[in-house]
């Protein structure tokens, strides 16, 4: 069978690394480049070095092309309904940026698009495809903790890149929304229950609306920038509550300099029956302490192979898999569903910051 065909649509930062990462899997090739933004497409093509795409400047020009088998759409959150519902009634494949959408109408709305079409859309929650997190779901399935009773995260990083589009609630969804709809998914695929009710509590500390911040971050290519514009929070403290009776708890800092630089970096724990404890630390290391033999158990984990040049963990992975699904038709491990369930608990839990109250899942 020949190559799986894929068009970039959005090349900034996420997209730049698609570009890179797809290019070297030997069953696809990508055959174009799509980005109103010259410079992002001049330097996405830098990453590309086994095939030689075209390039356009607006998605529209690709929607009936018969020379695309499936597209990789990283564009900022509230263009996910524009472009990926053409795509999906146009009967292409769809491998979709996190967050489905940054609301809830946008996110259905694709995913009604998505089920008339029967077409495989596969959603970027990239920690689903990685060897550390797969292995902590393993030794749950297995008993080792017996049932999960409570999780965290500390996510204490750096700002977002400096475009203005992060900084825009109307835009992005909110912080919660952007950046941690992939640790609530964590919790969701952990915990393995529905989750009923959030709270949360969180503001601006630094990151100020009306007020002057220089912004640089350490991953992104665009240049540091003066934000003095921003509707998203830049810290919160997050509970979410199953119905299991399991609870999580999650940190969110978005004002470190220059990034964490704890040994730690993110950490993500919980906490079994037996009183034993599994943690994660800085996407490489996994350990399990504690519980009826009181013993400390370091976990051996490859965090390199599912990853490409160092990049995200599992984000070799997430792309085979995805030329994986279109070729056999099997649903993603990332599915929309699965993306829907994440996105609603940020969701509740800005609406939760905004009203001062408990926001239950359904509300939403």
């Amino acid at each position: 069978m020949s190559k799986i065909r894929l068009a970039m649509i959005g090349v900034g930062d996420m997209g730049a690394g698609h570009c890179s990462g797809f290019d070297q899997i030997a069953d696809c090739e990508i055959t174009w480049v799509c980005d109103p933004n010259e410079d992002n497409v001049k330097r996405a093509l830098t990453y590309i070095r086994k095939n030689t795409p075209k390039v356009c400047k607006d998605y529209r020009e690709l929607l009936n092309n018969e020379d695309i088998d499936a597209v990789v759409i990283s564009v900022p959150n509230y263009l996910h309904r524009e472009v990926a519902i053409p795509f999906i009634e146009s009967g292409k494949h769809v491998f979709l940026e996190k967050p489905v959408a940054h609301n809830i109408a946008d996110c259905d709305a694709i995913i009604e698009a998505a089920e008339r079409s029967q077409r495989i859309v596969q959603i970027g929650l990239v920690y689903r495809y990685s060897n550390l997190y797969r292995k902590m779901a393993e030794i749950l399935k297995g008993g080792r903790l017996d049932q999960v009773s409570m999780m965290w995260c500390k996510e204490y990083r750096e700002a977002f890149p400096p475009a203005d589009w992060f900084y825009d609630e109307t835009k992005s969804g909110g912080a919660l929304v952007e950046k941690d709809c992939h640790h609530f998914d964590i919790f969701n695929w952990m915990i393995d229950s529905k989750p009923y009710r959030v709270f949360a509590t969180g503001g601006q500390h630094v990151i100020k609306n009306g007020t002057d911040q220089m912004i640089t971050n350490s991953y992104t290519h665009y240049p540091a920038k003066n934000i003095s514009t921003s509707t998203i929070i830049d810290h919160a403290w997050v509970l979410v509550e199953y119905e299991n009776g399991s609870k999580a708890n999650l940190g969110l800092c978005m004002y470190l300099k220059p990034r964490n630089l704890t040994e730690e970096g993110l950490e993500i724990g919980l906490i079994g029956t037996n009183g034993a404890q599994m943690i994660a630390k800085n996407d490489r290391t996994l350990s399990i302490y504690g519980g009826e033999d009181s013993s400390i158990e370091r976990i051996e984990v490859d965090s390199v192979s599912d990853s490409v040049l160092n990049g995200h963990i599992g984000s070799l992975r997430e792309r085979t898999e995805f030329i994986k699904s279109v070729r056999t038709g099997d649903k993603p491990f990332a599915s929309l569903e699965v993306g829907r369930s994440s996105l609603k608990i940020a969701l509740a839990a800005e609406r939760s910051i905004k009203e001062g109250r408990y926001v239950q899942i359904e509300e939403v």
